[in-house]
C-alpha cells in the first residue's frame, strides 16, 4: 500500500486515473441523458462530454496538478488546450490513415496517446503550472 500511495503522488498518475474518472462520469452522464431524459444522441454526447471536461478541469487542477491558478486564467487555457490537443488527435489520425495506411484500430491508439501525451504536457507546464 505505500508503495501504491507513493505512485498516486505522481502528477501523471493522478492524471490517468482523473481521465478514466471524467471519461466514466462522462459516458454516464451521455447515457442518462440518451436513454433517461430521451434526448437526442448527439445532444447527449456533447451534454455528456462537457460534464467529463468539467470534472476533468476540476479534478485536474486541484488533484492532479494542486494549481493555485486563478480559474480566470486557467479556465480558458484549459479550454483552448482542450480543443488543440483535439486537434492533433485528427491530425494524427488522419496521417496514419491516409499517409501510412495503418489499421483503424492502431491509427486510433496513436491519435488518442497524442492527445493524452498533449494534454498532459499542456495542462501541466501551460494550464495549470506555476
Amino acid at each position: 500500500l505505500c508503495g501504491f500511495k507513493g505512485m498516486i503522488e505522481l502528477p501523471l498518475v493522478r492524471f490517468v486515473l482523473v481521465g478514466f474518472a471524467n471519461t466514466a462520469v462522462g459516458y454516464g452522464a451521455i447515457m442518462l441523458l440518451n436513454f433517461g431524459f430521451g434526448v437526442e444522441p448527439v445532444s447527449a454526447n456533447v451534454g455528456g462530454y462537457l460534464i467529463g471536461a468539467l470534472l476533468s478541469y476540476i479534478l485536474n487542477r486541484n488533484f492532479t496538478f494542486a494549481s493555485a491558478r486563478p480559474h480566470a486564467e486557467a479556465l480558458p487555457r484549459f479550454g483552448l488546450a482542450v480543443v488543440s490537443c483535439f486537434f492533433l488527435n485528427l491530425l494524427v489520425l488522419k496521417i496514419c490513415l491516409e499517409v501510412f495506411a495503418l489499421p483503424v484500430a492502431l491509427a486510433q491508439a496513436l491519435a488518442v496517446g497524442a492527445y493524452t501525451v498533449a494534454f498532459y504536457l499542456t495542462s501541466r507546464f501551460l494550464v495549470f503550472g506555476r
